[in-house]
């Protein structure tokens, strides 16, 4: 294999991150629209966020990691015709029967998931709660995909695919609440409809190009694979959710709260561009030998920190600015929280790279050892925190956990597959910037600071540890571009 092309591998980041950016874009650009005195507020976007929560946890169910099993299986099959076809049609199949199965249950089971939330509008769950797991099926097709045509690097299907889904979902989303109804049922049933006409089509051009296949064979391999971070995945979601569960009794907190997450998680799917195009050259060499490629492989996972960090700084004053201009109610107070939010993506990222080698090694079990004890911690501090400190009892929680995962994943991955990392780079550096940054916010208001000078200084922060890490790399890219 060549050696790494830097301008080449830029440009494809900058594609699918790109890429990925449009559906959040047009989420946040039509939250003004739908926001407002005679519109929703944050009571109602609380609501939106926990039937966010159940489209969530049908997502890591229904999806059974199959994005992760396809990305790491389509290397084992992509020179055998048959075996590809058989692959892909049944884990579309798959994620069909786990969604049947799922609304199965519900049905049966929707008084007592009702019971589980304290708000009336919620406690009803048959009016929100299938149309919420529709559009986790949906997501789960959709992602599933994507995930394959980006490794495939079929760059115009998964460029169709995300974009469609993301103007076709958003249309919806605005007919169902200006025609239908004007609060979060009329927002989750346009999000499950357009989402299931982008899967439909996704079905179809998958039936047409590989049959309609369902082998027990491949998918028990795969399965086997997958099973162990589908147990992670519950235990993530359970992480997003047990500060979501302990804000449900205070809803104008949680909307405020969840309107901040939402635009942290537009950030995420950027991010995550970034790592779409980093996972499939990194597995590659990863396949020709680590030692032969260990310099490629650090170049990459130092880049895709380094754009991390960069897109984490850049996109902090503009959002609160944002926040601040075009919104009515006190949803607007969530520019108080972005740079807390945000920054809680630096050691997001950092498991990401270090679970690289656990994923390509399949050694998938041991991340159910570190969520558990994520998952534990989180709740424990969640239930000393949130009562006193509400939004901030929230972060500091979830920021703990992630950086449990952080260094477990670190430690095992170094103890499976000896790797010279920079540390410097991927571990410390971004560590001792969350670290001062939440200082910095914690204590802004004992301090007189204004949130946006606080927000100045935790982006000069950000960025002036990239300048001080990364100048002779900054000075190579210029020379090359």
């Amino acid at each position: 294999m060549k050696r790494l092309n830097v301008k080449e591998h830029l440009k494809l980041s900058l594609v699918y991150s790109g890429v990925a950016a449009v559906p959040p874009v047009l989420q946040v650009l039509i939250q003004p629209v739908i926001e407002g005195n005679e519109r929703l507020n944050a009571m109602d976007f609380s609501q939106i966020g926990i039937a966010e929560m159940v489209t969530s946890l049908a997502f890591t169910i229904t999806l059974f990691s199959m994005g992760n099993a396809i990305s790491r299986f389509l290397y084992d099959v992509e020179d055998d015709r048959e075996s590809y076809n058989n692959m892909v049609s049944s884990v579309f199949n798959s994620i069909l029967l786990r969604g049947l199965i799922l609304l199965t249950a519900a049905f049966f089971l929707q008084n007592y998931i009702g019971r589980v939330f304290s708000q009336e509008a919620l406690r009803n769950f048959s009016s929100f709660g299938f149309a919420a797991i529709i559009t986790g099926i949906n997501r789960s097709i959709i992602t599933t995909a994507a995930a394959l045509y980006r490794n495939e690097k079929r760059v115009s299907a998964f460029i169709i695919v995300n974009v469609a889904n993301a103007i076709v979902r958003t249309g919806f989303q605005l007919i169902g609440l200006f025609y239908f109804e004007m609060s979060f049922i009329g927002y989750v049933y346009g999000s499950a409809i357009g989402s299931s006409i982008v899967s439909a089509g996704v079905i179809l051009f998958t039936y047409r190009k590989s049959g309609i296949r369902f082998s027990r064979g491949t998918l028990n391999e795969m399965n086997r694979f997958a099973w162990p971070l589908v147990q992670y995945g519950v235990l993530a979601w359970g992480l997003n959710f047990a500060d979501k569960y302990f804000m449900e009794r205070f809803p104008s907190d949680l909307g405020i709260y969840f309107t901040a997450v939402n635009f942290a998680l537009g950030m995420q799917i950027i991010i995550q561009g970034l790592q779409a195009a980093t996972q499939p050259e990194i597995y590659r060499y990863m396949k020709e030998g680590t030692l032969k490629h260990e310099e490629e492989i650090r170049s990459l996972s130092n880049m895709l920190m380094a754009q991390s960090q960069l897109i984490i700084a850049m996109a902090i004053l503009p959002v609160m600015a944002y926040l601040t201009l075009f919104y009515e109610t006190d949803v607007r107070l969530a520019s108080s929280f972005i740079v807390l939010i945000f920054i809680r993506y630096l050691p997001r990222t950092q498991y990401v790279i270090f679970s690289f080698v656990l994923y390509y090694e399949k050694k998938t079990k041991y991340f159910l050892y570190l969520n558990i004890a994520s998952l534990l911690v989180n709740i424990l501090l969640n239930l000393i925190l949130i009562p006193r400190f509400l939004i901030y009892g929230a972060v500091i929680s979830i920021m703990t956990a992630d950086i449990i995962q952080v260094i477990g994943a670190y430690l095992y991955a170094r103890r499976i597959r000896p790797f010279n990392w920079n540390l410097g780079k991927l571990l410390y550096s971004p560590l001792i910037c969350m670290g001062l940054i939440l200082l910095l916010e914690i204590s802004k208001h004992t301090l007189g600071l204004g949130q946006y000078t606080s927000a100045i200084l935790s982006v000069l922060i950000l960025i002036s540890s990239l300048v001080i890490l990364y100048r002779r790399d900054i000075k190579r890219l210029i020379t090359r571009i």
